[in-house]
């Protein structure tokens, strides 16, 4: 990939007035976004303790993510709604850093795809996002090696062609490549079929010469997830069977090259649309662990399962919901082994997003709310993260200029 300089974004925030490009982000002091309330008091339920993190920047943002940085802080990104700009910021010791420019301009604004970023255990940042207009979509990926300073010019992934591609993960590994997975439409003109392809992007920015399709008929709009093992890395994904049978399988990839899909757990749930719900991994060593949403039998349910074999095989789910769930899973690991999940429940008219420990004996801690919103449908797919002993999660905030919410979780136990 050849590097490119962006303009610092001062112009894009207004909160900002002035901004640095150097390598090396620094502290902000926070303004008071119209949306924002000051944090209310921690909320406990069992053991896990939630407070509110205050989003200092001004302006209507959307789509949020979240992913650990090395040092126990966080990389908060989100799309900046009045230039679609892919911007993102540190978060480190309870104080934000300055923004950063990623992209801008032709970003696809897409509630259930939205941007990430992947860190790479020495530094590297990747980020992929989505580019185009209505049903013709295009994947992009680009490189940081100064902190966000600058970045690479973006490649694609896949084939020039028109057609729907996306819901992208990446998975930086130990020998500075990343894997790249996505939803590809490359033969949807032929089979009217959405298929799940790979790719490698090596040490200097270079897409291998050739992706690999890993399964052909997918669920044409759910997310993927991915997840590094000891033993590799590891795929979870909405499958699609000939008959409409609509559950999360499992590819691992293996000296052998990509395993064949698996279905995580038979759930059989058969629906003859996208539910735009897709699955979530964690893992740590060859412990790997899964969340997802179904509604098979016509009962909702969000389940969460443990592997010992880096995905090879998997425990009895154990559903871990409140009986109303919308889905929007996200799950990790934290540091005594157990896991935090964390769903979307309806509520009347309204919803709220929940967090609860999971153990890989099945055993459940207390659910507890992490916030109460206006829509199940509006808060998007809140995203969770852990970095070192500091766990995070982030959601789409409502209204009419509406901002990125973000909360911490901690242990009531410790």
């Amino acid at each position: 990939m050849s590097r490119v300089v962006p303009n610092c974004i001062s112009v894009l925030l207004a909160a900002l007035a002035v901004m640095s490009c150097s390598d090396e982000p620094r502290p902000v002091v926070a303004t008071k976004h119209p949306q924002s309330k000051p944090a209310a008091a921690p909320k406990a339920d069992g053991d896990l303790v939630v407070t509110p993190v205050r989003f200092p920047f001004s302006g209507a943002t959307l789509e949020p993510n979240i992913v650990a940085d090395r040092d126990g802080g966080f990389l908060v990104s989100w799309i900046e709604k009045s230039t679609t700009g892919f911007i993102f910021a540190p978060y480190r010791g309870g104080s934000w850093f300055q923004p950063r420019m990623i992209a801008h301009g032709r970003l696809l604004v897409n509630k259930a795809d939205f941007p990430s970023i992947a860190v790479a255990p020495e530094g590297t940042l990747y980020a992929q996002w989505l580019e185009g207009k209505g049903e013709s979509t295009s994947i992009r990926v680009a490189q940081s090696t100064d902190n966000g300073a600058t970045w690479s010019t973006p490649l694609r992934p896949h084939a020039d062609v028109a057609g729907e591609f996306g819901f992208a993960s990446l998975l930086p590994a130990a020998d500075r490549s990343t894997h790249l997975v996505w939803l590809d439409a490359s033969a949807a003109e032929k089979t009217s079929e959405q298929a799940l392809y790979a790719a490698t992007i090596d040490a200097n920015g270079k897409l291998s010469a050739d992706s690999t399709v890993i399964d052909p008929r997918v669920c044409d709009c759910c997310q993927t997830a991915a997840a590094m093992t000891s033993d590799g890395p590891i795929v979870a994904y909405r499958d699609r069977s000939s008959d409409e049978v609509r559950d999360i399988s499992i590819v691992r990839l293996t000296a052998s090259g990509w395993t064949q899909p698996k279905t995580l757990h038979a759930d059989g749930w058969k629906i003859a649309a996208c539910p735009v719900n897709g699955p979530q991994l964690d893992a740590n060593g060859r412990n790997v662990v899964a969340a997802w949403f179904t509604a098979a039998g016509g009962r909702p349910r969000v389940n969460v399962a443990f592997s010992s074999d880096s995905g090879a095989t998997f425990g009895a789910p154990v559903t871990v919901d409140d009986g109303q769930p919308a889905g929007h899973v996200d799950v990790a690991f934290v540091d005594d082994g157990s896991a935090i999940v964390t769903w979307v429940e309806r509520n009347g008219d309204g919803g709220r997003i929940e967090a609860r420990r999971v153990r890989a004996d099945r055993t459940r801690g207390n659910a507890v709310i992490v916030a109460e919103v206006t829509s199940a449908n509006a808060v998007g797919f809140p995203r969770l993260a852990v970095s070192k002993q500091n766990v995070a999660v982030v959601w789409n905030g409502g209204g009419t200029e509406p901002s990125v919410r973000m909360a911490t979780i901690q242990s009531s136990t410790k």
